[in-house]
């Protein structure tokens, strides 16, 4: 049996109320509506400026504000 891999994934919103994310993946589906994510960073400022901050514990973002999911890494 072989180990799950992390997934680590950057959420691209399509609404101007939210920044882009990106973290460990909870899961491959929303949960309860939303997308979990561990250990993330926020990195489109609700300015427009492109940042790298770490946020503490886990984030919920509401599915039905992410435009798209990329996989990242091989």
């Amino acid at each position: 049996m072989g180990m799950k891999r992390k997934r680590r994934v950057r959420l691209i919103t399509h609404s101007d109320s939210l920044p882009d994310f990106e973290g460990v993946q909870v899961g491959r589906r929303p949960v309860g509506g939303h997308y979990l994510l561990l250990a993330p960073k926020i990195l489109r400022g609700l300015d427009g400026e492109v940042s790298s901050q770490s946020v503490d514990g886990h984030l919920e973002v509401p599915a039905e504000r992410v435009l798209f999911v990329q996989v990242l890494g091989g």
